[in-house]
């Protein structure tokens, strides 16, 4: 009987604790190109040159902008990088490289893309990109039209 309980009790702990986990982004966004003759990782630092990004570095296939503090939170602060590159012969991967870097010096990666930090990005990312033509995509999971029976 007293083991009965025992595992009721884990059961629903772990089914509480899943419930509170958050959701996982990718730290990535795939944009469609527009069908231009021009490079589209120049049209992707455009559009982040126009919402506040530095470009760091910028190559035809790779373009890198400098960290970016978004959110203070007190003890830590949150900062991100963007990279760009193209992927297969029609999109352009946006890869988000957030993490936490507290008072003390220390840095410490942020594994998914968070709620907060997805609505202040995102947005605007869009916006830009839109107005150069890129059209937002999602993650290849997203558009992926045959998922797999897990």
């Amino acid at each position: 009987m007293r083991r009965k309980r025992l595992q009721a009790l884990c059961i629903l702990l772990t089914i509480a604790a899943t419930g509170c986990s958050p959701r996982l982004v990718p730290l990535y966004y795939d944009y469609r190109i527009p069908d231009t003759t021009q490079a589209p990782l120049r049209l992707v630092a455009r559009a982040l040159q126009s919402t506040g990004w530095t470009v760091a570095r910028a190559t035809p296939t790779h373009l890198q902008t400098t960290p970016r503090t978004l959110q203070h939170w007190g003890l830590y602060r949150v900062v991100v990088r963007l990279e760009a590159v193209p992927v297969d012969s029609g999109f352009v991967r946006l890869f988000f490289h957030p993490y936490r870097r507290y008072l003390t010096g220390r840095r410490s990666k942020i594994p998914y893309l968070p709620a907060g930090l997805r609505a202040t990005l995102l947005p605007q990312l869009h916006t830009a990109l839109e107005a150069q033509g890129l059209k937002p995509a999602g993650t290849a999971f997203e558009r992926d039209h045959t998922r797999p029976n897990w």
